[in-house]
């Protein structure tokens, strides 16, 4: 392979994370809805399972996607392509948005914080439910006999008319006493709603997704979201046709999004999203395969057996679950080791080692940026180029580049989700690893955030304890704190013999 075709393929895995290498493309609000980037993993599959309402995960972990994926109706058909024993599939089974902060027809911010109480947040999802169902079923109401008892008795309250019309969803005030005060009304209703989808072999699913911007308050989001996970952990066993599914940031499950009765049973309707090496590497040479250049697919078919012969459906190209074939690809693409002797590590490995958090859990999004990154570093570097042998694309001396980088704009991504972080950064700065806990906390200063509304937490060992459940910082085994590489120089600290930028 001359170099001219490798640069062909560094041009495409340059751009593989985000447009023209714009790293503010590799955040999940500008990735594309493509089926083709999209790796389905296995444990998706257990969406189609009615009870599992409840998807966890981590920024970056692709929650967002996958919520995006179930609301498409070709991604609804590659999650129910199995055979269920409750008879759903996706013929029968209609995705509507409970919320998405995206679209406008959803009150806002500023309009929830005023309802951010139990009471009140309880009564939103009550009436918001209303609206969703009512729209998925507009057609039916109106046409279909069993619904006309249902119809009759909308039209014939004036209250309840103005569930028919979306755009009443944002003024709040003109319906949540109505919730408030008829539960008798509004509950009847919903239970011959699923009755009536179940006549009909019918689901309905209703999603909800960036509970984290629900308000402003870091506070207030706890209501709504305790609200929301109670009103459905309650409806598990009452209805079998109107179910959801809930995408929830993991720090959000916190206890005291758990403080209502039954919390403990929600385990049962839990999906974790977790990523390991495999999946990772699978998903990089998924979107390699699929990103439409013929030498790209010629590369990754060197290979055999590395990616299917020809698209499956709307997901194209699939990649292998086999390891060894994944392992075979990595050695080809940067060598068997991140140098010249096994010292430095098996290439393969190094990346999720030095990219998982505290928690020991990976992000897709920052493993797809390193390559990107790497393939930056190569195109711009000519004897870079000029000094790889054989079929190699990457010095592995460009991935450790390029690891910096990726923690400079995973810090970024972080602060996008928990803006305080920003204001954390600049007294972080400059910290070598590892340091006493002490100093850690003395580096803390309360009084530099101005709105304490949006803090976690209103004190430095409440701030620490939110560090270390995100990952951010953790004990090392004589007590001090450390920080994982993906963090380490996004903020800015430093350890002792650690990576160092290129220059």
């Amino acid at each position: 392979m001359n170099i001219e075709e490798k640069k062909i393929i560094l041009q495409e895995i340059k751009q593989i994370s985000g447009k023209d290498g714009d790293s503010s493309y590799g955040i999940a609000e500008y990735e594309d809805d493509r089926l083709e980037d999209f790796l389905m993993l296995d444990e998706y599959t257990r969406l189609q399972e009615p009870r599992k309402f409840l998807i966890l995960g981590g920024r970056g972990s692709g929650k967002t996607r996958l919520f995006r994926t179930f609301n498409l109706p070709e991604g609804l058909r590659e999650l129910f392509q199995r055979d269920d024993l409750s008879g759903l599939n996706a013929t029968n089974a209609t995705v509507v948005k409970g919320y998405e902060r995206r679209e406008d027809r959803f009150p806002t911010e500023t309009v929830l914080e005023k309802y951010a109480s139990d009471k009140e947040a309880l009564a939103y999802w009550n009436g918001s439910l209303l609206f969703q169902l009512f729209d998925a079923l507009r057609q039916e109401l109106f046409e279909d006999k069993l619904l006309q008892p249902i119809f009759k008795k909308i039209t014939g309250n004036e209250d309840l008319r103005q569930f028919m019309d979306n755009r009443n969803l944002k003024s709040l005030s003109s319906w949540i006493p109505y919730i408030q005060n008829n539960p008798e009304i509004w509950s009847g209703l919903l239970d011959q709603l699923n009755a009536y989808l179940l006549e009909v072999d019918r689901w309905i699913f209703v999603t909800y997704d960036d509970l984290d911007r629900l308000t402003s308050s870091y506070e207030d989001l706890f209501p709504f979201i305790r609200t929301l996970l109670s009103f459905w952990a309650l409806r598990d066993l009452r209805w079998e046709r109107i179910r959801c599914k809930i995408f929830l940031r993991n720090d959000l499950y916190a206890p005291v999004s758990r403080n209502f009765m039954d919390a403990s049973k929600l385990s049962v309707n839990t999906i974790r999203l977790e990523w390991n090496p495999l999946s990772l590497y699978r998903l990089f040479v998924k979107r390699l395969a699929n990103a439409g250049n013929s030498e790209a697919l010629a590369y990754l078919r060197q290979i055999q057996g590395l990616v299917s012969d020809n698209k499956v459906s709307s997901l194209g190209f699939i990649p292998t679950k086999e390891r060894s074939l994944i392992e075979q690809f990595v050695i080809q693409l940067i060598g068997k080791y991140m140098g010249n002797s096994p010292k430095r590590g098996l290439s393969y490995q190094w990346m999720p080692n030095h990219l998982q958090d505290a928690n020991g859990a990976l992000a897709p999004r920052a493993f797809i940026k390193c390559f990107s990154t790497a393939a930056v570093g190569m195109l711009n570097d000519e004897r870079a180029l000029a000094s790889l042998e054989e079929d190699r694309l990457i010095l592995p001396t460009m991935i450790q580049n390029a690891l910096v980088s990726v923690s400079e704009d995973r810090v970024i991504e972080l602060s996008e989700e928990y803006p305080w972080l920003e204001t954390l950064k600049p007294m972080l700065q400059g910290m070598t690893m590892l340091v006493d806990q002490r100093t850690f906390l003395n580096a803390i200063d309360m009084t530099r955030w101005t709105d304490k509304k949006t803090l976690p937490s209103q004190t430095e060992i409440g701030l620490f304890d939110v560090l270390k459940k995100l990952g951010i910082i953790y004990l090392a085994s004589d007590g001090r704190v450390n920080v994982p590489e993906i963090y380490l120089h996004g903020f800015g600290m430093k350890r002792r013999g650690g990576l160092r930028r290129k220059v």
